[in-house]
């Protein structure tokens, strides 16, 4: 649970990082499919957080630059801790950088949802013995 988490240098949620852990140091030679690493969730329960390929984030750094996270599949272990960061202009293409694609429920509609079904598991038909 990420709220109850401490502090690690890895987003493995250790201090240190294998080639088990995350593809990285031209382990593998190329990217790899998100949850090839599924064995080492973050604290959040998300994959493959470091390595693979640098991931794109909403920093603004000076101009046309923008953040970077994560570190690439051709990177040492230095790169991938939660701390470093990196930038590069979205108009340059390099096959060490991607983007994660990830869906968020909205939290009106959680509520919903749950409001529903408690009003459903209070309507259902009691069994008279």
């Amino acid at each position: 649970n990420a709220a109850n988490s401490t502090y690690s240098l890895y987003p493995n949620g250790q201090n240190t990082i294998t080639t088990a852990d995350a593809n990285y140091n031209d382990s593998v030679g190329s990217s790899t499919n998100v949850g090839s690493y599924s064995g080492d969730p973050s604290s959040y329960g998300t994959f493959d957080q470091g390595g693979n390929v640098w991931e794109w984030n909403d920093a603004v750094i000076s101009g046309a630059y923008r953040g970077l996270r994560g570190g690439s599949w051709g990177d040492f272990d230095g790169l991938l801790q939660s701390s470093v960061r990196g930038y590069d202009d979205p108009a340059d293409e390099f096959y060490g950088i991607g983007f994660r694609v990830a869906s968020v429920p909205e939290p009106a509609l959680v509520g919903i949802l749950s409001g529903g079904a408690i009003v459903m598991l209070g309507r259902r038909k009691r069994v008279q013995r």
